[in-house]
């Protein structure tokens, strides 16, 4: 996350919501969240949209990529970012996130760009960042 940020000549404060890959495993769960926490603070709205989609495989960050998209494009999302679908519970070794509840809308002036995390099969982990000069 912070190599991806150093890569797009931003700051944390310039990104507005952070995709979780959301694994739904303890431990990929709980490094991800003490990672994000670190990154961004507990104030950063945050979701996985493993809940509304499944674990698509190695479609998932392309589809992740999507939920991006939609929620920075103007005619599309209008800010409206994508709700953490989950049972409640929360897992003590998980900081406390901010997780987005349904309707909930980011003003895309305010902060222009978003983080999607992907840790897929393989390796091929990343942190992908768009924003509105993306679209």
């Amino acid at each position: 996350m912070r190599a991806a940020l150093a890569d797009a000549g931003l700051a944390r404060d310039d990104i507005g919501y952070v995709n979780l890959h959301g694994t739904g495993t303890q431990l990929n769960d709980a490094m991800e969240g003490v990672a994000a926490n670190e990154v961004f603070g507990s104030a950063m709205p945050c979701s996985s949209t493993k809940g509304m989609t499944g674990h698509m495989l190695g479609a998932a960050g392309a589809c992740e990529a999507a939920f991006l998209y939609l929620a920075l494009h103007r005619a599309y999302g209008s800010g409206r970012l994508p709700p953490h679908l989950w049972d409640g519970a929360l897992d003590p070794d998980i900081p406390g996130l901010n997780f987005v509840k349904p309707g909930t809308r980011l003003e895309l002036d305010a902060r222009p760009a978003m983080l999607s995390n992907s840790f897929a099969f393989g390796g091929s982990n990343m942190a992908l960042i768009l924003g509105q000069g993306d679209l």
